[in-house]
């Protein structure tokens, strides 16, 4: 197998040929960040420009970060296109849910480069119908209840940044908007466990 046989070398090598030339500076040199297979929309990728004819077919390939922003969307033949993106409309979740009798807990962090598209649309659909960045930074729940879970929340779009903590607790609780996205969260991270010291 040579080096561009394999469809996801195609398509890295395609993307690291570009940025050597938008860069001046060897392909080598450039830092690869992230590859994730993806399903693109239709076969401009979802990047078609306007009058463009675009197929109306599902297409296979990678969302691909390299080093200096850099970002590009493929498909398994190597075809490739710049993503740019607007500073006002990048996404970063951090979440940490934190509890239980033996005091586990867990994290999940993702951002544009590991959402996919439609999740990246629920994000920002949760942010605009709960006023999110409008919420105090604790939101309560009723009375906590013993041994069960703190839930806290970071969600950055584009210059805004906002955190907020809630818990599990006899109710009703201020947000139901929260609560639900909280369980798409869960969905994501990974189950709760205890936490192990490493060794020094």
């Amino acid at each position: 197998m040579d080096q561009t046989s394999h469809s996801s070398l195609r398509a890295l090598s395609a993307a690291l040929a570009h940025a050597s030339n938008m860069l001046r500076m060897p392909a080598e040199e450039i830092s690869l960040e992230s590859m994730i297979a993806r399903d693109w929309p239709d076969s401009c990728l979802g990047l078609g420009q306007a009058n463009e004819g675009c197929a109306d077919v599902v297409t296979p390939g990678y969302l691909i970060v390299l080093g200096d922003g850099f970002r590009y969307r493929a498909d398994k033949a190597g075809n490739i296109r710049q993503q740019t993106l607007n500073m006002d409309e990048e996404l970063r979740i951090e979440f940490h849910q934190s509890g239980g009798i033996g005091g586990w807990s867990s994290e999940y962090v993702a951002d544009d480069s590991t959402l996919s598209p439609e999740e990246a649309d629920h994000v920002r659909r949760f942010i605009d119908e709960s006023n999110f960045f409008e919420m105090p930074t604790e939101v309560t729940n009723g009375t906590p209840i013993a041994d069960l879970y703190d839930y806290t929340v970071t969600l950055a779009h584009g210059r805004r940044n906002h955190t907020v903590h809630t818990y599990d607790g006899s109710g009703p609780h201020e947000s139901p908007a929260l609560v639900e996205f909280i369980g798409w969260l869960q969905e994501r991270a990974p189950i709760p466990g205890p936490k192990i010291d490493l060794p020094e």
